[in-house]
């Protein structure tokens, strides 16, 4: 017999967290008002909601939605997390070990470990 599924999961894991502006204000809580990418500090009015997998071929969960600053969400375009995350780090804009933290949280991300607090 399949263990009973967690309704809160199956409907986290169905929320649009990209177009619906209470959801979006979810993800910058979750990281903790800062740029997914380059860790500098966002507020209201210098950040956006960003696809770690461009559309089409990426959703809108929680898994494929970072807040990030204007300058990382341009920069960045289509290419992939982990490569935008490698050319911050060779222009030394993160250091090893940020480097080496935000590659963690990018896995923990795809993972569904960080969930933002709904």
């Amino acid at each position: 017999i399949p263990a009973p599924r967690d309704a809160t999961e199956a409907t986290l894991e169905e929320i649009d967290f990209f177009e619906v502006p209470e959801n979006r204000s979810l993800i910058f809580q979750r990281e903790g008002a800062k740029c997914f990418y380059c860790l500098r500090r966002i507020g209201d009015d210098n950040f956006v909601i960003e696809h770690v997998v461009s559309r089409p071929t990426g959703d809108n969960s929680y898994r494929n939605v970072v807040a990030a600053c204007l300058q990382c969400n341009n920069r960045k375009g289509s290419s992939g997390a982990e490569e935008f995350l490698r050319t911050l780090y060779r222009e030394a804009l993160l250091s090893a070990s940020e480097f080496e933290d935000r590659i963690s949280h990018l896995e923990r991300l795809k993972s569904g470990e960080l969930k933002p607090a709904v």
